[in-house]
């Protein structure tokens, strides 16, 4: 596996009602793209404030037109969480894709096992988490951005810093 090295902010998208955003005990029992159910706990992270957009948006995917659709307190907030600088498994470049053999594409149309799969050898393998590409938004031929995957093992590098209800984070609505 490459690595490459990831710090500074980081964003959490997060249901209102969630009293702790960096909990990763819902990851850890239901899974997710780099953790199979009934696996390790992962704390999934954007890097920009566009791919956390993205992400919100994508939750809600075909169960409503915009985020501006839900009532005002079930809109989703943001919870700033600063990472120290480490070396993350690379599924960000070329190079580091290829490394860890998934479609040069990725992350477009690729589903969550083969991505499970390679999250369950970097675990194994004691790495502290994957910096990768976002699918939120993403095509066959671009994306719109990095998140990152922090393991159970490494949360030590994550600080949580201020927390934003919708209003305050989330971009203007355009007609």
């Amino acid at each position: 596996m490459r690595h490459v090295e990831r710090s500074g902010p980081h964003f959490r998208v997060c249901d209102p009602s969630w009293t702790d955003p960096l909990d990763v005990t819902f990851s850890a029992r239901h899974g997710g793209r780099w953790n199979a159910a009934g696996s390790y706990g992962v704390l999934y992270l954007n890097a920009t404030i566009a791919v956390a957009a993205a992400n919100a948006r994508r939750n809600y995917d075909g169960e409503i037109a915009t985020l501006f659709d839900l009532r005002a307190r079930e809109r989703p907030d943001i919870q700033f969480v600063n990472v120290a600088s480490a070396s993350f498994v690379d599924i960000v470049t070329p190079a580091g894709i290829r490394a860890v053999r998934l479609p040069a594409g990725f992350p477009y149309g690729v589903p969550h096992e083969p991505c499970q799969r390679t999250g369950a050898r970097a675990y194994a393998a004691r790495e502290i988490g994957i910096a990768t590409r976002s699918n939120a938004d993403a095509t066959a031929t671009s994306f719109v951005g990095e998140e990152l995957a922090v393991f159970d093992t490494a949360m030590t590098l994550v600080a949580r810093g201020e927390r934003l209800p919708f209003a305050q984070w989330y971009p203007v609505e355009v007609s």
